[in-house]
């Protein structure tokens, strides 16, 4: 019989868009091993449309645990309080307009019992356009903690929204930074790493992943992101994760994201999936 217990963390501030929302929530909660608990954090008011879905949820389901902050947190803050919020050892990432397979939490669990050692657990993902009609790519990561230690020198090693994560662990690390949601994740996942906590990632899709109109847009551009992103490059660096040799190359690429236009980002971008 399965013993571990997961929480489920999913963070909806008021623009994620409601249908989306509406998905998202059917994907955790429709899985062959069920989360003990959905914690939903409402990261400020919502709109009208998003306060329906989750009103829907929370009579179709008793699993459904909303968390109210008062105003617009961000993603970090916003996350830091659905840790503490949480009563279960495993919490489970989710965001709030992407898609769980419907065994994603079997499948990972079963993971977790063979491989006690393990504090943190990703997967791959399939990311799709907004309206998740077209595949753009499969976001491949290496499976074994030497080689996500090794590739999260130069790459983000674990896709955030399907991690795992044992509650003790990222509660010692002192949970997520904010880094103006540019870097939310990778400089934790780096601490884990550092720490000695042991890692892996599932080498198969179990979330697909809308990557949306505004990733490739103008919106998150220009100085104060790449501000923020060489804040996380620096920490990364005091970490000992990353060498003079990393800083340059993390330097040089948010450079060029940052500061390019939305088109060649978006050549850039297809570029490194393929070599994933």
């Amino acid at each position: 019989m399965h013993k571990i217990e997961i929480s489920v963390i999913m963070p909806v501030y008021k623009g994620d868009v409601a249908p989306h929302f509406d998905d998202a929530l059917a994907s955790v909660v429709d899985q062959s091993y069920p989360a003990k608990e959905i914690v939903v954090i409402k990261d400020g008011p919502l709109t009208d449309e998003l306060y329906q879905v989750l009103d829907k949820w929370c009579k179709k389901s008793e699993l459904i645990k909303p968390v109210t902050l008062e105003k617009n947190v961000g993603l970090s803050s916003a996350l830091n309080a659905g840790i503490d919020a949480a009563n279960y050892e495993w919490l489970a990432r989710m965001d709030a307009d992407d898609i769980c397979k419907p065994d994603r939490f079997e499948k990972q669990v079963r993971f977790i019992e063979a491989n006690p050692e393990v504090s943190i657990l990703g997967s791959w993902i399939t990311e799709f356009d907004e309206d998740m009609n077209e595949e753009i790519a499969v976001r491949k990561l290496p499976e074994t903690h030497d080689e996500i230690l090794n590739y999260a020198k130069w790459r983000c090693p674990f896709n955030h929204m399907t991690v795992m994560y044992k509650r003790d662990a990222i509660v010692a690390l002192g949970k997520y930074k904010n880094y103006g949601a540019v870097g939310d994740d990778y400089e934790l996942w780096a601490r884990f790493l550092v720490n000695g906590y042991k890692s892996g990632n599932l080498q198969e899709v179990l979330v697909d992943a809308r990557t949306g109109k505004d990733f490739f847009g103008n919106r998150r551009r220009g100085m104060k992101y790449f501000k923020n992103e060489v804040r996380e490059i620096n920490d990364l660096y005091k970490l000992g994760l990353i060498n003079p040799l990393h800083y340059a190359f993390h330097f040089s690429i948010k450079a060029v994201v940052r500061f390019s236009p939305p088109a060649l980002v978006k050549l850039i971008y297809k570029g490194i999936r393929k070599t994933s």
